[in-house]
């Protein structure tokens, strides 16, 4: 990505840890164990959980369009993970005025028909820049 600040990662979910398959539990069962295999990394890790907000989406999105990120990921907060493409418990909601996308449209534009990912849609909300 164009270079703004120190790169860092945002884990929003634990699928596996140890060995344990955790696909099958609940959302908030996975984030839970994924907030304590974190809590063990140094103070500057640029590894970060990503808590969550229930409620107030559009909110939420209206600020991540302001801060000129890419966008959110919406779960539901008692289902399992899964990647059958019938079946979304999970969306990827992204902003249409994100910057980094200038030149490098082919990355961030994929057809969900193309993509192994089941969750991944865009979303039809755009946001103005301010």
């Amino acid at each position: 990505m164009f270079h703004r600040a120190a790169q860092c990662f945002f884990a929003f979910d634990l699928l596996f840890v140890n060995g344990q398959d955790l696909r099958t539990a609940q959302l908030t069962d996975r984030k839970h164990e994924l907030r304590k295999l974190l809590a063990r990394l140094p103070v500057d890790s640029r590894l970060m959980y990503a808590d969550h907000v229930e409620a107030l989406g559009i909110r939420l999105f209206e600020r991540v369009c302001a801060l000129d990120l890419e966008g959110i990921v919406a779960k539901q907060k008692f289902a399992p993970y899964t990647s059958a493409r019938e079946i979304n418990t999970w969306y990827k909601i992204k902003n249409r005025q994100y910057s980094q996308v200038v030149g490098r449209e082919k990355l961030f534009e994929r057809e969900r028909h193309n993509e192994p990912v089941a969750g991944w849609h865009s979303c039809a909300i755009a946001c103005a820049k301010k």
